[in-house]
């Protein structure tokens, strides 16, 4: 009986010990000294409690000369299928993790004047630091995503979500699953929703990304 007791209370200080240390290595946000907004994650139909933070392109780019800056950028605009499919994973993800994540807008009514010229700067900065996908031009100079023989400029294809530290790319993640393409059904062109199998394995994607941020502010050595 003694025995038993000495058991129970050595698990429940195991089980204590634990939650410590999860709520120690997450009790840093990367807001802090930034004060950036809390983003309207309404028209992705997420709830008010999440961990999303409303970044311009302009400000994002000089969160990358930023050498104490650690955490989560991420690029998309609501009226992108894949971006609707992967944010309640992403959003799960920030919750289970504590993760801060700095949401820029790409949405097509901010597509002009200055934003163009830092989105475009953006994309040439991602470029050196990781493999981008590019613009092409067509045989009259137009811009196309199909891949022709005149490759034009890098471009941020959404949602894209990168990992900044230090003013270098850790870690980052483009779209949902390769052959994940819109499809179309009796005239109705859609994206097809993803499989819970698919989901899970982009959860357990998004939380190994976002955990490297928490495991950076242990150490250099912890960080991926």
């Amino acid at each position: 009986m003694i025995m038993k007791i000495k058991n129970l209370t050595f698990l429940a200080l195991v089980g204590i010990l634990a939650l410590t240390l999860i709520a120690c290595s997450n009790d840093t946000s990367a807001n802090e000294g930034h004060d950036f907004p809390p983003a309207d994650m309404s028209e992705y139909e997420i709830e008010d409690d999440h961990y999303f933070y409303s970044v311009t392109m302009y400000e994002a780019l000089q969160l990358l000369d930023d050498e104490s800056f650690n955490g989560i950028i991420y690029f998309g605009f609501p009226a992108c299928p894949w971006c609707q499919a992967v944010l309640p994973a992403m959003h799960e993800a920030a919750l289970e993790t504590n993760t801060d994540i700095f949401y820029v807008s790409r949405r097509h009514d901010l597509r002009e004047g200055e934003w163009l010229y830092w989105d475009e700067q953006m994309a040439w900065w991602l470029d050196e630091q990781i493999e981008m996908r590019w613009i092409y031009l067509d045989e009259d100079g137009e811009e196309v995503t199909e891949v022709t023989d005149q490759p034009h400029r890098p471009n941020i294809f959404v949602p894209q979500i990168i990992h900044l530290r230090g003013g270098m790319v850790v870690n980052d993640h483009e779209g949902t699953f390769e052959g994940h393409d819109m499809v179309e059904e009796d005239d109705d062109r859609h994206l097809p929703e993803l499989t819970e199998e698919e989901y899970e394995a982009l959860l357990d994607t998004y939380i190994t990304i976002f955990s490297g941020v928490h495991m950076c502010e242990l150490g250099e050595e912890s960080c991926p």
